[in-house]
């Protein structure tokens, strides 16, 4: 659960690492040289480890690995749209807000995960939460567009497919094989669309430090942690427990940003943490409890 939360806290860097790219950064270059520039360690982290990156791709199960690369790249795409069409608040509170939800329904349905009242009840506080969290601090009137409301729950799915493609992966495959797996197959879709969008911008001083820190810090690392912790607890608990993201990106902009936090956000951040804190401790699934000593 620990490093599920590590993991969010890391994946909650970007906002604000996003807000200090140089201004010609497209959203979704940002999105792009996250996904390309953690291949790129992964990729080195297990040549060095002696092993084959093609050999790792041959022995994951491809309809896990075509699951987990729509999950990666349809979340970036579709998330940073969405926040552009909607503005952040009601963007992000639909596609993180959403995930836990249905990440809960494809743990059921896919992984015959039980949905305990102890698990609704904690994921809707802590929903709730980010919910005041992350609208607390915006106008009384929010720009409602179609499309980009349909991108946010569209990259909710996908976040959800990530988690559900992983730890599937994760049955075969061991930790960083996993995260190497995902993210490198990501690169069919990620160099294009790093291309396309006009990735100049990484060649400045400012843009490499950023884009080094989206790649390693933002999702590499976060990638492995959430592996390992995949393996170890229920998928619907993992989702409850992303929802730290937003409270770290919150927090973040309040100190690196100098945004204030005004009530209601606080209380949010309050609910998160109840709803994190309702969570079971001992949610191993029985059947993996093998599996997850052998890391």
């Amino acid at each position: 659960m620990l490093l599920v939360m590590t993991a969010s806290m890391s994946w909650g860097t970007t906002g604000i690492l996003q807000a200090l790219a140089p201004a010609d950064a497209h959203p979704l270059t940002v999105g792009a040289v996250r996904v390309v520039l953690a291949a790129v360690t992964m990729i080195i982290y297990t040549k060095w480890k002696g092993k084959s990156v093609i050999n790792i791709l041959k022995k994951a199960p491809q309809g896990a690995l075509i699951v987990t690369v729509l999950g990666v790249m349809g979340y970036q795409f579709a998330f940073f749209s969405a926040l552009k069409l909607t503005g952040v608040s009601i963007g992000s509170m639909i596609a993180i807000g959403i995930a836990p939800i249905i990440a809960g329904l494809f743990g059921s349905v896919f992984e015959n995960e039980p949905l305990s009242k102890r698990w609704i009840t904690s994921t809707a506080v802590a929903i709730f939460g980010c919910f005041l969290l992350l609208g607390g601090n915006s106008s009384a009137s929010f720009t409602i567009d179609g499309k980009g409301v349909t991108l946010a729950f569209v990259a909710a799915f996908c976040f959800a497919f990530l988690g559900l493609g992983m730890k599937r992966l994760g049955t075969i495959l061991d930790t960083t094989e996993t995260a190497t797996a995902a993210t490198a197959a990501s690169l069919v879709i990620g160099v294009p669309a790093l291309i396309l969008f006009n990735p100049l911008w990484i060649l400045t001083t400012r843009g490499l430090i950023i884009a080094s820190i989206l790649g390693v810090i933002s999702e590499a690392l976060p990638m492995c942690f959430f592996a390992i912790g995949l393996k170890k607890i229920y998928l619907r608990d993992a989702y409850t427990l992303s929802l730290f993201e937003p409270l770290t990106a919150c927090f973040l902009s309040a100190i690196v940003l100098g945004e204030r936090l005004e009530t209601f956000p606080l209380i949010g951040a309050g609910l998160i943490m109840c709803g994190i804190l309702l969570l079971p401790s001992s949610s191993t699934p029985q059947g993996n409890k093998n599996l997850a000593r052998g890391i």
